[in-house]
């Protein structure tokens, strides 16, 4: 158990690590790749070393640089089999995109994960893999990990999502690249698109229309260079927290502002968020710089369209429903039932913790301003990274709640603490 001393308000500049999703793709399309490619300011956490351990088992060698690594592969043509089972420990991103990288390449592997990750759902993927051809083999009838793939003949065809996943998406695009005809995905609602985006630096043309993406069949990848920008799910914790903390200014310098993650930004602006943009590169992904200013939020309700663009802030924009003026009501967001942990059971059961009054449904939740806090609970991780980094914002906001864990923060974000204690007051 731990806990953390009340802390009245936050200044300065902070630096979030490297993108978590795209440190992920990054490694792997180097793999893919015939050559050797260059990959800078990688986020290395637990989630990513699964990944880079997943690649090396095929062959691929990473070679330590100055801030990054050197990626040499034969391509993805010439991958071996791996010797032993393959451990995508944490990473629902590692297990579902190497589905769709394996699944072609008519060779056995055995994907599993630590016990969260083997809870996760998998057969969202494996359904659409299988309309293809794959031959994959999960536990309770192809729903979790650990899995099997094996040798198959895959074909390409037009697959419809069932699920608002960039997971998914990714899973059928790589998989699509190496197929003899082009594939379609067809998205029910625009989710991240740093797949798509990160194709064309190493030449891959998709033909992108509306919500219909065009995978071309046997794609030569060629090796690149990426510099991956700050994680902006990351950067969401220092914007709330300055929400969260009265008299509080941050600058957060050097975030990637794809427009696909940046919804948070809209819906906080939309409650009446003081929070202003300097954008100064857009050479691979959009870069800039956030300011935030505490102010005052309206409450009102979340849902439609945007919900997948703000999927990993949900739980925090559930903590800022306490501080707003009216109800802040979140629909549409099931998906957060099957994240590293039940997110919405997970952020409703401490804001009960906190004496918050919080109404729970199936897709979201109702979190109302919360008038006394109760200070006699104690705050659940759930060993979930992102429900441990809100709980240790609420245990500097109300000052001394105890918290059962928060190893899990070395997930995505390692030195979460010392950094914001650099902007303490």
């Amino acid at each position: 158990m731990v806990t953390f001393e009340k802390i009245k308000k936050l200044k300065g500049e902070v630096e979030v690590p490297a993108d978590k999703s795209i440190t992920h793709r990054s490694f792997i399309l180097s793999a893919m790749a015939n050559g050797e490619s260059i990959v800078k300011n990688p986020l290395i956490s637990r989630d990513t070393k699964a990944t880079v351990n997943a690649l090396k088992a095929c062959g691929v060698q990473f070679e330590k640089i100055e801030d990054g690594f050197k990626v040499i592969s034969k391509g993805y043509e010439n991958f071996h089999e791996p010797l032993d089972i393959i451990n995508c420990e944490n990473s629902g991103t590692t297990a579902r995109l190497l589905t769709g990288l394996f699944s072609p390449m008519k060779k056995y592997f055995v994907l599993t994960g630590d016990n969260s990750l083997k809870k996760r759902p998998m057969g969202r993927v494996i359904e659409p893999l299988s309309k293809m051809g794959a031959s994959i083999y999960g536990r309770k009838g192809n729903k979790n990990l650990p899995l099997t793939i094996l040798p198959s003949k895959m074909h390409a065809t037009k697959i419809e999502s069932t699920v608002k996943s960039a997971q998914v998406k990714s899973a059928v695009i790589l998989a699509g690249l190496q197929l003899d005809e082009e594939t379609i995905y067809v998205e029910r609602v625009k989710t991240r698109n740093h797949t798509e985006v990160m194709l064309k630096y190493f030449g891959v043309n998709l033909d992108i229309f509306h919500n219909e993406i065009k995978v071309p069949g046997r794609q030569i990848l060629k090796p690149s260079f990426i510099e991956v920008p700050g994680d902006f799910s990351s950067s969401a914790f220092f914007i709330g927290a300055a929400l969260m903390f009265e008299n509080s200014e941050i600058l957060i310098k050097n975030v990637g502002l794809n427009p696909t993650r940046t919804g948070f930004i809209k819906v906080l602006k939309d409650l009446g968020a003081d929070i202003s943009i300097s954008i100064h590169n857009n050479t691979f992904e959009i870069k800039g710089d956030i300011f935030v200013r505490h102010s005052n939020l309206k409450g009102g309700r979340i849902d439609g369209e945007i919900i997948p663009n703000i999927i990993d802030e949900i739980p925090l924009l559930g903590i800022l429903g306490l501080f707003c003026e009216n109800p802040l009501e979140i629909r549409g967001a099931e998906e957060l039932r099957v994240k590293e942990s039940d997110r919405i059971s997970s952020i409703v059961h401490n804001l009960h913790v906190l004496g918050a009054k919080v109404d729970e449904y199936e897709d979201g939740f109702k979190v109302y301003p919360l008038d006394k806090v109760n200070r006699n609970g104690m705050l659940k991780s759930f060993d979930d990274h992102r429900i441990a980094m809100i709980n240790i914002l609420l245990a500097k906001k109300f000052g001394n709640f105890l918290i059962d864990s928060i190893e899990s923060i070395d997930v995505s974000f390692p030195d979460f603490i010392e950094r914001f204690e650099l902007l303490e007051v």
